[in-house]
């Protein structure tokens, strides 16, 4: 299975072609209040619930960190105003970190100028670059294609449709420090794109 990887960085390109060293970051590292590029607001956000818990507010109040919890159906009363709220089950709500590997499931000019790359490999084995990783991490990675949704659900390969465009292969990893790992000669070829 062939995939695609965009760099911000020409000289990045030589690792992939030639063997040496490359950054795995946190997936909170792309996380940031505005959508830009590689940056979302809702990187690392694990969110499954049945109705969305803002809607829930001001009169239920959800912290972060919550699992498997049941807000049976309630009425808020409050002066002349009365709001009611159907039963919601929080399977999940939290920020949850690990290390990512983003790749793009197509060659396109148009993603790598979104994303602010300058540089692209085609990745030959994506089989074979997982267990080069998971080797060296000594941790088994969960790699697959993101999944779109206009809905509040969030996860590692749930992410909004307003990110569709990135059309995404990640690979994640239970790591939560920036790791450095080794790849071997040959994993990619240097693709021309233009930006």
């Amino acid at each position: 299975m062939e995939k695609y990887l965009y760099l911000t960085w020409p000289e990045w390109v030589d690792a992939w072609v030639n063997g040496g060293k490359i950054p795995l970051n946190p997936a909170s590292v792309y996380k940031r209040m505005d959508r830009d590029g590689i940056y979302t607001p809702d990187e690392n956000l694990i969110y499954e619930s049945t109705h969305p818990i803002d809607q829930m507010n001001p009169a239920i109040y959800v912290a972060n960190n919550v699992q498997n919890v049941t807000v049976g159906a309630s009425v808020f009363e409050c002066g002349n105003v009365r709001q009611e709220f159907p039963a919601n089950y929080i399977k999940d709500f939290y920020q949850g970190d690990g290390v990512i590997l983003s790749l793009c499931n197509r060659k396109s000019n148009s993603i790598a100028e979104r994303l602010r790359k300058r540089a692209a490999v085609k990745i030959f084995n994506v089989a074979y670059l997982k267990a080069v990783i998971d080797e060296q991490l000594g941790k088994k990675s969960i790699a697959k294609p993101c999944e779109y949704t206009s809905s509040h659900n969030r996860n590692h390969f749930l992410k909004s449709v307003a990110d569709q465009w990135q059309d995404e292969y990640r690979f994640f990893w239970d790591h939560q420090e920036r790791v450095e790992v080794e790849l071997p000669k040959g994993m990619a070829k240097r693709i021309k794109i233009k930006v």
